[in-house]
C-alpha cells in the first residue's frame, strides 16, 4: 500500500525556475481496489516529527522534507537516505507529474549526484522518492568511469554545486557477475567493447576472491570503494574535498528489500 501525493517547495535560489509550493498531506491513506483518498492541506512541515511506517504502528520514518534544499554533504547524504526510508516504509512523497516536468523546465539546482548503475530495475528518483530536478544522475553499467562519464561528475560539482557524490551500485549485478567470470576463466571475457567494461571490474573481483563468503557481493563493494578512491582523487573533486565543499561517498541498493547500505 503506497501512499503517494506531491510536495511543493517556495522559491529557490540559483537556476532552479520560480515556482509556488504547497504541501499536502494524506490523512488516511491510498487503499487499492478503488478505496477513497482522505487528503487534506496542510502547512510547510519544517520541524523533526516523525510519519508511521505503513504496516507497522511502531515503526517511524522521516517526515516530509522541509523546502530549502540541503547544501552540505551531511545535509544531503541525510535527505537521501531520508528518502530512502520513506520508500522501504512504502511513505513515498513524491508523484512525479506533467505539471512537475513543466515546472523545472527552465533550470535545475540539484542537492546531489547519483552516479549509478545502467540497470533499469535501480530508478534513482524512486530509490530516495526525490522530484525532478533534486537528483543529477550519471548512470553507466557496473558503475564503470571513463573520462566522459568523470567529466559529467565534475560539471555537477563545479557548475551545478552539488556537495555530494553517491556511487550507488547495486546486489545481483549482471556485469559484477560477468567480472568474477572472466576473473576466473579469462576466456569468458565478451569480445570489443563490452569486454572492455566488464575488464574494469575485474580488478575489484580479485581484491574480493581472498574475503570468502559471497563472492558478487564482495566484487561489488570492492568495486564501488575503488571508483570512490578515484573520484576523491580527481583533482577538481579532491579540492573540493580538502574545502569540505564536497563528499564521495559509496552505497549498495539491493533489488529484493529496495534498501540502500552505505559501505
Amino acid at each position: 500500500m503506497k501512499i503517494q501525493h506531491k510536495i511543493d517547495r517556495d522559491d529557490l535560489p540559483g537556476s532552479r525556475p520560480e515556482k509556488q509550493w504547497n504541501r499536502r498531506a494524506a490523512l488516511n491513506g491510498l487503499v487499492l481496489g478503488g478505496a477513497a483518498v482522505a487528503l487534506s492541506s496542510c502547512s510547510a512541515n519544517t520541524g523533526s516529527s516523525q510519519v508511521l511506517a505503513a504496516g507497522d504502528p511502531g515503526a517511524a520514518v522521516p517526515a516530509a522534507p522541509p523546502g530549502e534544499l540541503p547544501t552540505t554533504p551531511e545535509g544531503a547524504l541525510k535527505r537521501l537516505l531520508d528518502g530512502n526510508q520513506r520508500l522501504l516504509a512504502n511513505k513515498v512523497l513524491h508523484a512525479q507529474t506533467l505539471d512537475d516536468i513543466r515546472r523545472h523546465a527552465t533550470g535545475q539546482a540539484p542537492y546531489a549526484q547519483v552516479f549509478g548503475c545502467a540497470d533499469s530495475r535501480v530508478p534513482v528518483e524512486a530509490v530516495f522518492d526525490e522530484d525532478f530536478g533534486d537528483i543529477f544522475v550519471t548512470r553507466t553499467a557496473g558503475n564503470v568511469l571513463s573520462d566522459p562519464t568523470v567529466g559529467t561528475i565534475e560539471y555537477g560539482v563545479l557548475e551545478l554545486k552539488t556537495p555530494l557524490v553517491m556511487v550507488l551500485g547495486h546486489q545481483g549485478c549482471g556485469a559484477v557477475k560477468a567480472a568474477v567470470a572472466a576473473m576466473k576463466e579469462p576466456a569468458k571475457t565478451p569480445p570489443g567493447p563490452l569486454g572492455a567494461l566488464v575488464s574494469a571490474l575485474v580488478p575489484g573481483a580479485r581484491q574480493a576472491q581472498t574475503r570468502g563468503g559471497d563472492a558478487y557481493a564482495a566484487a561489488l563493494e570492492a568495486h564501488i570503494r575503488g571508483v570512490v578512491a578515484g573520484l576523491q582523487e580527481t583533482p577538481s573533486l579532491k579540492e573540493k574535498i580538502a574545502e569540505g565543499k564536497l563528499r564521495v561517498v559509496g552505497a549498495s541498493y539491493d533489488l529484493a528489500t529496495a534498501k540502500v547500505t552505505l559501505y
